[in-house]
């Protein structure tokens, strides 16, 4: 076992224990330097029967989750093999695990658990969203961490699998919690896919209100009613009900489903339905009325292009109305386009949309990209935007670039950094743009080719195609456009795209360090790290908990990246074997 007080790694100070497995020790630990706390999770090879096995199970797991990037999921920082253990350093979840207030609170109240519903949703949804998607397959209260501020956290991936997209394949092995689990984690019924995680989740739910577990004898999920009679028709009911059909066609399809269910469960309500057909009736029978008197109005208006133009305003306040609400509103988009692809309303919609929670997901960004490829009579949207509203276009081609360069989930897709570098070369093209933001545009579009493009050379003289014009660009070249981007960061007026600018420069410098070292001075990186992380510190209270989340992601980069960079420049070469 690690002894308390030691220092994993050169970097690790153990400061307690903190959990049990079975075959494992969770200890706390701190990052001294970058004043950080971490969990190390321990694996001795001493106490495994099959470590070897043991050993593959967390590689994948590892594997699987330094790749991801989500509030909801903790991230995986190191991972240490050494000569009697297996140490696997990752984010030090405070909370308490919802099977924790299960024992000791009982059924929670169902508006409560419909928030963590949706919290659920919102990771799974990430999950399935990777390409190949993960399943995670192991959804239960013993595994959502509830964090101090109310957030929820999704741990232990040892079950999680990535969906083998071929026709007739089957899962083997019941990986999962009986109860839990869904019937075709059982071998011989079918392949896992997205609809076992929905399972799962309406199970963990049921769990949730009902205080009794599916997990023990006789292994039922009874309709919610059967405990509490209050229950009874209601909306909630119906969604547990549908998420836990034996069949997967039966249930919802998705997590974007199931997440508007639960955003609209009392519409479900038997009471609310009722109600809402009494309304339908008289609305209809007042319909008719007017329809009588008004249709000759109504007919000739249609006629015009002026009902083409209130339908399409129509659409974007709806739209605008249920940013809060994706799936409605990227509805009310699509529509909009469709009416008139050149008008520039529908696209400020959408930015603003996707940036309301300071990243672009996955499916965001490939509903994005279709609506900009889609074409109307033969051309596509985004160049009839180019054509019909050219003063416009420019600034809405900027905002993209900042999209898919500083706001991706994972910020290592390099489509993201080619399609980014694309809108900022059409940004600084435009003459609408301010000088300012031109330039900011034109340095930008260098750096998104530099880090999509090859590298060639030995370390600290590498050497990129930046792509476009077949320029060559060395590390140092890279480091000026850096400073450059930098220098101009008062451009960017939105303070989380500025922040989101900081932690992708501090994550490009880090990534970075081994081309810059013996071409960009010590003190020019660290400089640079301490200009940002006055910046975030100087900032105000923020009312928004997403903001507040970027801002700490972002300073904690900083202090994580100059760390690295004062340790890299004032290391030792280690010697190759022909030096002996």
């Amino acid at each position: 076992m690690l002894t308390i007080g030691s220092l994993v790694d050169n970097k690790y100070k153990v400061l307690s224990v903190i959990g049990h497995g079975g075959m494992s020790v969770v200890y706390l630990a701190i990052n001294e330097r970058a004043n950080k706390t971490w969990a190390i999770k321990e694996v001795r090879k001493d106490g495994v029967v099959d470590f070897e096995s043991v050993r593959q199970g967390l590689v994948v797991e590892t594997d699987m989750l330094k790749k991801l990037n989500h509030p909801h999921l903790p991230s995986i920082i190191d991972v240490i093999d050494q000569d009697d253990s297996f140490l696997i350093v990752m984010d030090y979840v405070e909370g308490k695990s919802l099977q924790s207030i299960l024992k000791n609170g009982g059924a929670q109240s169902p508006d409560q658990v419909i928030e963590w519903g949706k919290q659920l949703c919102d990771v799974l949804g990430y999950l399935h969203s990777q390409n190949p998607p993960i399943i995670y397959r192991d959804m239960k209260p013993a595994n959502v961490m509830l964090k101090p501020d109310g957030n929820i956290t999704l741990i232990d991936f040892g079950t999680a699998r990535e969906f083998k997209n071929r026709a007739m394949v089957e899962d083997t092995t019941c990986l999962g919690t009986r109860g839990y689990a869904a019937p075709e984690q059982f071998g011989g019924r079918g392949q896992t896919d997205a609809r076992t995680d929905i399972y799962c989740t309406g199970a963990t739910l049921y769990h949730l209100l009902t205080g009794h577990s599916p997990a023990e004898p006789p292994y039922e999920i009874k309709p919610l009613s059967y405990w509490d009679p209050n229950f009874a028709g209601s909306g909630l009911e119906k969604v547990i009900n549908k998420c836990c059909q034996q069949d997967p066609n039966a249930r919802y399809q998705n997590c974007a489903e199931l997440l508007y269910a639960l955003e609209h469960v009392s519409d479900e309500d038997d009471a609310v339905k009722k109600s809402r057909k009494t309304k339908w009736f008289l609305f209809v029978a007042s319909l008719v009325i007017f329809l009588v008197g008004a249709i000759g109005m109504v007919a000739f208006r249609l006629l015009g292009n002026g009902a083409a133009n209130q339908t399409y305003s129509a659409y974007i306040n709806e739209a605008e109305v249920n940013l809060s609400t994706p799936v409605i509103a990227m509805d009310y988009i699509k529509n909009a386009v469709e009416i008139d692809p050149g008008r520039p309303e529908a696209y400020r919609t959408l930015f603003n949309l996707i940036i309301r929670d300071d990243v672009m997901t996955a499916q965001e960004k490939t509903q994005l990209n279709a609506l900009l490829e889609q074409t109307s009579d033969g051309e596509k949207h985004i160049d009839a935007l180019k054509r019909e509203a050219p003063e416009e276009y420019g600034s809405i081609a900027y905002n993209y670039g900042m999209l898919f360069a500083f706001t991706y989930e994972t910020n290592q897709d390099k489509t993201c950094d080619e399609r980014a570098a694309y809108f900022f070369r059409e940004a600084k093209n435009s003459s609408s743009l301010t000088a300012d933001r031109q330039k900011l545009a034109e340095c930008m579009e260098t750096i998104c080719n530099y880090t999509s493009a090859g590298r060639s050379g030995e370390s600290g003289n590498a050497i990129r195609d930046t792509g476009a014009l077949g320029d060559k660009l060395s590390a140092s070249e890279f480091w000026q456009q850096l400073k450059t981007l930098l220098d101009g960061d008062e451009a960017i007026t939105e303070e989380s795209l500025r922040l989101s600018v900081y932690e992708r420069i501090s994550a490009l410098i880090d990534e970075n360090i081994n081309e810059f070292k013996g071409s960009v001075p010590q003190e020019e990186l660290l400089q640079a790290l301490s200009k940002m992380e006055s910046y975030v510190n100087g900032l105000g209270s923020t009312e928004t908990k997403s903001l507040q989340d970027l801002r700490t992601s972002t300073l904690e980069s900083l202090q994580i990246t100059a760390s690295n960079v004062e340790q890299f420049y004032n290391s030792k070469p280690v010697p190759t074997d022909k030096e002996g």
